[in-house]
């Protein structure tokens, strides 16, 4: 009974593992779905249905936009046109919409433009995240009654404005807007690159870029339009591409699903993987020409899907990307099994011919000798331009928040100021450089009395000398750079009463300056004397007072200098 009992836990245990392996598998799949929004109809007041996809009212959805700066457009041909490009959001200056992204990550971004009479002389520019996407972009040189321009964008959590700056006297324009999450691990951010001489390196940053897809190819099918493709993408057929359609040969059509193990059907539909175009005779390479801009960056997306194989492991060939890289393709090698999608990236530096080749040519080493391709798709890389608007903020602010900022900021100003000054205040003038004394103590009383009692209270820095001639006051500064701070070469002369150097005034005049010391017998008194004798006194055979000093207990007098004379 209990072995009956392990067995049947046993039993359900096992079903329970299997089940979640199961599931496992399937969860490539069916973990990401197409998002219902940004889906926007710009300058319409209804919404508009796009194969499976409700595109809302720019006006009535959580997206903003620039309304002072715009109006709307209705396409005179409405009647001959989808419901998507019937109205359109005109600006006559800079504006922008903002949507909201909740979620890092690679985002897909499609424009959509009408070339209807209304907005056929429309040129401007439309930029995002710093990338400069379209420049000088208008729609008379489109052939079509409409485009979509799509661009692969990572983007982080915040605000994503995308700006339309029309350029001159001119106007911007827009129909409609998607702005979406892409697929887990729709772009990698290292792939191998290939240089325009044919050279192959590592390359790395490329979800630093902007992709903008130049050319989404079925080849060897139909078109394919947003009704019949999981991202609501357009493919186009590779016959006008072909150098020579007399040796290619479409594969006819799988009826089967392919198997999606390595890839969902999200990085491309089951209608690319059914179909491809292969060799029409084993001695000669298909080529087909890509038109691409000269002397710029681009990634290059090839499809795979072996279902004309009749067994595993007997077809391998060669992929040729501008006739100077080859590639092998084993695809058995690569998915271990028939009828099995994937799909392989490279970094390709177009040269000045301004196109990019890309070819399939057999292997001789191939038990089959054969080549076959299914899809193709080719983006340019963009960088970050100068020539992008700057982001400005919302002017929309409270007064409450205006008076907030501007109090605190004079609150900052007065502390700044406040600590500055009390800094300066507190802030020790430069020493004078001298060994022979220090500064006098400061005498109790009067600074100009007789008492010669020492005070307690440490040194002074204001005059001691007050009631003189002020406009004979030098500062010691001053005097200090006169005299290189009393250096000891630029003195002349040096008795009892001090020491005299020579000095340069900073107006060029050249001075003797007297200084006093300690033990000379000129105490305050004599040096009040003598500056308020000499400063009256000018005769021919005295040498005249320039100035004095008395800061810090400095007693100097600062004479005429002569030269060759004595003092």
């Amino acid at each position: 009974m209990g072995k009956f009992q392990w067995d049947k836990h046993h039993e359900s245990l096992s079903l329970f593992l299997y089940l979640v392996i199961f599931f496992s598998y399937q969860l490539p799949s069916s973990a990401y779905t197409l998002p219902d929004k940004y889906f926007i109809n710009c300058g319409s007041n209804i919404a508009a249905n796009v194969s499976s996809q409700t595109f809302v009212s720019d006006s009535n959805s959580d997206v903003s936009f620039t309304e002072q700066n715009s109006f709307v457009t209705y396409n005179r041909q409405a009647s001959e046109t989808p419901p998507l490009y019937q109205t359109a959001r005109v600006f006559r200056k800079q504006s922008s919409y903002e949507f909201k992204i909740n979620t890092n990550g690679t985002y897909l971004v499609r424009l959509h433009f009408s070339n209807s009479t209304d907005v056929s002389d429309a040129i401007f520019n439309v930029s995002a995240s710093g990338f400069l996407l379209l420049h000088d972009f208008t729609v008379q040189k489109i052939g079509s009654s409409t485009i979509t321009k799509e661009f692969i964008l990572s983007i982080p959590i915040g605000k994503f404005l995308i700006y339309f700056v029309p350029q001159g006297s001119s106007f911007a324009f827009i129909n409609a807007i998607e702005v979406f999450p892409a697929p887990p691990d729709f772009i990698s951010d290292e792939h191998t690159q290939i240089s325009r001489t044919g050279n192959s390196s590592d390359y790395k940053g490329l979800l630093s870029q902007a992709l903008q897809t130049i050319h989404r190819i079925n080849v060897g099918g139909p078109t394919l339009t947003p009704d019949n493709d999981t991202l609501l993408r357009t493919w186009l057929p590779d016959d006008s591409y072909l150098t020579n359609s007399g040796i290619a040969k479409n594969s006819g059509v799988f009826s089967g699903r392919p198997n999606y193990d390595l890839v969902t059907d999200f990085i491309a539909p089951d209608l690319v993987y059914r179909t491809s175009k292969e060799m029409a005779s084993n001695d000669s390479n298909i080529t087909w020409s890509y038109d691409v801009t000269r002397y710029a960056r681009h990634l290059i997306r090839v499809h795979f899907c072996d279902f004309i194989s009749v067994s595993q492991n007997i077809l391998s060939f060669f992929l040729y990307i501008n006739s100077n890289f080859s590639q092998n393709i084993n695809p058995y090698r690569e998915v271990g099994k028939l009828e099995t999608p994937f799909f392989m990236d490279f970094v390709v530096d177009s040269d000045d011919s301004g196109f990019i080749n890309i070819s399939i040519g057999p292997d001789s080493n191939s038990i089959v000798q054969n080549a076959f391709l299914n899809g193709v798709e080719i983006m340019e890389m963009m960088g970050k331009s100068n020539l992008v608007p700057v982001t400005h903020k919302s002017n929309n602010m409270s007064p409450f928040i205006i008076v907030g900022v501007v109090l605190g900021g004079l609150v900052l100003v007065c502390i700044f100021g406040g600590l500055l000054f009390i800094g300066l205040r507190r802030r020790k003038p430069k020493p004078v450089e001298t060994s022979e004394w220090s500064p006098l103590p400061i005498f109790k009383g009067s600074s100009h009395g007789n008492s010669k009692t020492p005070s307690k209270e440490g040194t002074i820095t204001a005059s001691p000398v007050p009631n003189l001639n002020l406009g004979l006051r030098i500062p010691l500064d001053e005097i200090q750079l006169a005299t290189k701070n009393f250096n000891k070469k630029l003195q002349i002369g040096k008795g009892g009463f001090g020491t005299v150097y020579q000095g340069t005034l900073r107006n060029g005049l050249k001075v003797a300056v007297k200084r006093s010391q300690p033990g000379s017998g000129q105490g305050l008194p004599e040096f009040q004397t003598e500056i308020m004798v000499l400063s009256k006194i000018r005769h021919r055979h005295l040498v005249s007072l320039i100035g004095y000093c008395d800061e810090r207990l400095e007693m100097i007098l600062v004479y005429e200098l002569m030269e060759k004379g004595t003092l």
